[in-house]
């Protein structure tokens, strides 16, 4: 009878089980010897988990059994095979298509027989269930290390390196993660990716950067000392959208740099990001006063940059006007001193945030102090794992609470306020030194919002500029 013998082994099974190559070759060779069979080959894949059938030795011996009648499927054991109960009746299948038995050298199967066949689909149920119940385990123990604060295992990130089995930062990587955040502010992902593939920065593989790998940076919380563990479907979410855990390796940027830079993508996000990284000044902050819709960048005859109403060129009922670039920079720059009292706002109430912003900043060390407390009293053995979790669980999403409203409190107030103050009283040497990206970060640095009409109804075709007025200024 012709024979072939299929052997897989993994560098985990042969160290704890002893199922080398060398050793499956030798039995599966004298079982034949022993049976009077003729082993006209042996295929072996190396390194080969039997969780599916994506194995190229073994998808090459199923297509010489299809082929060149062969008898007999020898293997040293079922689960070298596999071990699921769906691939088995696949396997069988096809075996009993082409007329080819299986056989097992070291346990007793009769496939030719319904008892045989409820026997081996049992064997394979229990493979089955072994490796899914040690992938839950392997899960809930990565679960775990990743709510205490540990790296959960697997590749680092770029930007770090793994020592003792934590993150550490990478010295080589790390100035180039904190420079793709800056520019995260103003570009767009795309631009990043070329931009730094064009100053020579490469991939830890050599090769050139992509859009999606420099978006996946920029959003990811890891860099700002968080660490998650999510499904594979939310693993794509925005920051906001996922659960984080306060991790314990060291941050590449800070937490503030970090959410800030959020608020700008998720505003891309919601208004199109062209449009937010766009090289018209105005085009993330400027509304229409007749009806409310934001106005639009676009490029007018000759190459002069204009805005117009996006309502209106949705179809809504609007009498507003295309405005010139140019003749809206003159009108917002001769305007500062209005603009100023609007956007600063009254002393008194900064007073007031400030001191909100320090009531907050006590109740966050408050909580902080209660998490490290928690983690002293489990590495104590007072508290168990679980408790632990479930106490700082909640812990942790005030934490989260309380740093999202400090920041809004801070953004509100001093810091970007000293920011636009010196903005303001040094406007026209900024203004004319900077490029169209740095002059758009300006703008959006004063405004969140720029709500602006012109003084005469709509009229066709006149091609003279209108006198734009600032209706109001955020």
């Amino acid at each position: 009878m012709k024979c072939v013998a299929y052997i897989r082994v993994s560098t985990d099974e042969q160290a704890k089980h002893g199922y080398s190559i060398a050793a499956q070759i030798e039995r599966l060779e004298a079982y034949c010897v022993s049976q009077e069979w003729s082993l006209i080959d042996t295929f072996i894949d190396d390194g080969y988990s039997a969780k599916d059938l994506n194995r190229p030795q073994f998808k090459e011996m199923m297509n010489r059994i299809k082929n060149e009648n062969i008898d007999v499927l020898l293997v040293y054991r079922l689960d070298r095979l596999t071990r699921s109960v769906l691939d088995l009746y696949e396997i069988l299948k096809i075996l009993d298509e082409h007329n080819c038995m299986f056989k097992s050298a070291t346990e007793v199967y009769d496939t030719t027989n319904a008892m045989g066949r409820l026997f081996i689909t049992l064997v394979a149920a229990i493979a089955q269930w072994e490796r899914e119940n040690t992938a839950e385990r392997v899960k809930l123990g990565m679960e775990k290390k990743t709510k205490l604060g540990k790296w959960k295992g697997g590749m680092a990130p770029y930007g770090y390196k793994i020592v003792n089995k934590e993150l550490e930062i990478n010295e080589d990587e790390e100035p180039l993660i904190k420079y793709i955040f800056h520019l995260s502010r103003t570009l767009g992902f795309y631009s990043i990716a070329k931009k730094i593939t064009e100053q020579g920065f490469t991939t830890r593989k050599g090769g050139d950067w992509h859009v999606d790998t420099v978006r996946d940076i920029a959003n990811n919380p890891i860099y700002a000392g968080y660490l998650t563990f999510n499904d594979p479907k939310d693993s794509k979410k925005p920051p906001r959208q996922q659960t984080l855990y306060d991790g314990q390796h060291s941050r590449i940027v800070h937490r503030e740099e970090f959410w800030s830079l959020q608020d700008i993508l998720d505003k891309r996000r919601t208004f199109g990001g062209k449009r937010e990284t766009s090289n018209y000044y105005f085009s993330s902050v400027l509304r229409c006063a007749r009806c409310g819709s934001s106005m639009s960048g676009h490029k007018g005859s000759q190459g002069v940059k204009t805005y117009r109403c996006s309502g209106k060129k949705a179809g809504k009922k609007c009498t507003s006007h295309i405005i010139k670039e140019d003749n809206l920079v003159s009108t917002v720059l001769s305007s500062l001193e209005v603009i100023t009292k609007q956007i600063i706002g009254d002393t008194t109430l900064n007073n007031i945030s400030q001191q909100k912003i320090t009531e907050l900043e006590n109740e966050l060390k408050l909580i902080q102090k209660l998490m490290k407390k928690q983690k002293v009293m489990f590495e104590n053995d007072v508290i168990s794992i679980n408790e632990l979790i479930a106490k700082t669980e909640n812990l942790r999403l005030q934490e989260k609470q309380l740093t999202e409203e400090i920041y809004n409190y801070q953004k509100a107030n001093n810091t970007d306020t000293e920011e636009i103050k010196v903005i303001l009283e040094n406007i026209h040497s900024l203004w004319n030194d900077a490029n169209d990206q740095e002059r758009k970060q300006i703008i959006s640095t004063i405004f969140n919002q720029l709500v602006i009409d012109t003084e005469d109804e709509y009229k066709r075709g006149t091609g003279a500029s209108r006198k734009i007025i600032i209706v109001s200024a955020k």
